[in-house]
Formats: C-alpha cells, sequence, structure tokens
C-alpha cells in the first residue's frame, strides 16, 4: 500500500490547521475513501482534534429535505456512536426532527459545545446528495460557518465525492455568498507509484507485469 495522505496530505492538514472548510474531487476508484480514513486515523491520534468520518452514501436519491435533514442529523449521530466520540450518546436529546431547516446547524452547534477539542467532520460520498435536501445541507452548514467566532460549531469540514465546488454552489447559493470553501483535485498515481502498486502485487501474487504493460 501507497502512504493514502502522501498525494494530498500536506494541503489539507494546512486547511485544517487554518479552520477552512474544503472540497475534494476525484473520480470513483482514486482512493478518496482510503485517504480520508487514513486522515481521521492520524488526526485522532495526534489527539489536537476530534476528527470524524462520516458516509453520506445512504441519502442517495433522499431530495426532500423535510426527509433528508433528520436522515443526515442522525447518519451523524450513528458515525459519532461507531467510533466511540465522546457525548455521543446524547447527541439527538432534545432535537426537534421536524424542524429541518434548523435541526442539523443545532446538532453540531450543542455537540461541539460539549467538546474539550475543535471537531473536524470529514463528509465521504457527499455528491449523494441531491435536491432540495443538498441546498438545506449546505445552507445550514454556511450559518454555522459564518457564526463560528461567537457560537461553537465545526473547526474545519469536508465534502468529499466525484463533483467540483462550482457544482455545489451553484445549487445552493446567490452570487456572492460563500461557504469559505477550497476546492482540491486528488491527482493521479505517478508512474512511480504505479510501479510500487504492481509490485506489491507481484509480491502478494506472484503475478508478473511487463515493463511496457506497467
Amino acid at each position: 500500500m501507497l502512504d493514502a495522505l502522501a498525494r494530498l496530505g500536506d494541503e489539507i492538514f494546512k486547511l485544517i490547521r487554518d479552520n477552512q472548510y474544503f472540497i475534494v474531487h476525484a473520480p470513483r476508484q482514486s482512493g478518496k475513501t482510503t485517504l480520508l480514513l487514513e486522515l481521521t486515523r492520524r488526526l485522532n491520534a495526534e489527539g489536537q482534534y476530534y476528527a470524524l468520518y462520516c458516509s453520506l452514501e445512504n441519502l442517495q436519491g433522499v431530495t426532500d429535505p423535510e426527509k433528508g435533514i433528520p436522515a443526515a442529523v442522525k447518519t451523524i449521530n450513528s458515525s459519532l456512536r461507531d467510533f466511540a466520540f465522546p457525548h455521543a450518546a446524547s447527541f439527538l436529546t432534545d432535537l426537534q426532527m421536524d424542524d429541518y431547516t434548523n435541526v442539523l446547524q443545532t446538532a453540531l452547534v450543542g455537540y461541539c459545545r460539549k467538546l474539550d477539542k475543535p471537531l473536524v467532520v470529514l463528509f465521504d460520498e457527499a455528491d449523494c446528495l441531491s435536491g432540495q435536501t443538498l441546498t438545506t445541507f449546505l445552507r445550514q452548514l454556511r450559518n454555522g460557518y459564518v457564526r463560528r467566532s461567537i457560537v461553537a460549531f465545526v473547526h474545519s469540514l469536508a465534502l468529499v465525492g466525484m463533483r467540483n465546488i462550482r457544482d455545489y454552489r451553484d445549487e445552493y447559493r446567490d452570487p456572492g455568498q460563500t461557504l469559505g470553501s477550497e476546492t482540491m483535485t486528488l491527482r493521479n498515481f505517478t508512474l512511480d507509484e504505479i510501479k510500487t502498486l504492481y509490485g506489491q502485487h507481484t509480491s502478494d501474487t506472484g503475478q508478473i507485469f511487463e515493463e511496457r504493460a506497467v
């Protein structure tokens, strides 16, 4: 295996240190999920942040925000429980799930207030969100983002999928508004990295690849 963070790690760590919200986009099977899981592991091991990996794949096709936003909140709660985060058991306490235009923001504000370290959230499969669910989701993140200096909220956040930042912006905001996001593309593997991966496969299986094929 290659170091998952070698292709993008320095840039991402800087964005997180700088309290940025950002988007990583790349084609399928390019290593996005592997990157996020390793980033989550390393951030939590270093101990400066709580880093949460959360896949939104289960929200594919849920375009009605009255259903989609509560489902997103419950998905975050499931991830908190799966990774044994502090205060996970109380994440859903006192939330009004029918208040779908505010409940995501309310849940994250309440949770961040309980933590003793900043929270970093890495949303995988973010492009599974669509329609008004996507619009409402992003508006609540933006509201939390712009008020962070006075109200506890997520320190740094990533939306990761196959879509570019402009695709998200065009769907949820008027010109002049911003989520504060940077955008990055996960670069292709280099020839040396490809040689390394094929070499590892040969060591594991005995299958040999001719140099010309590599």
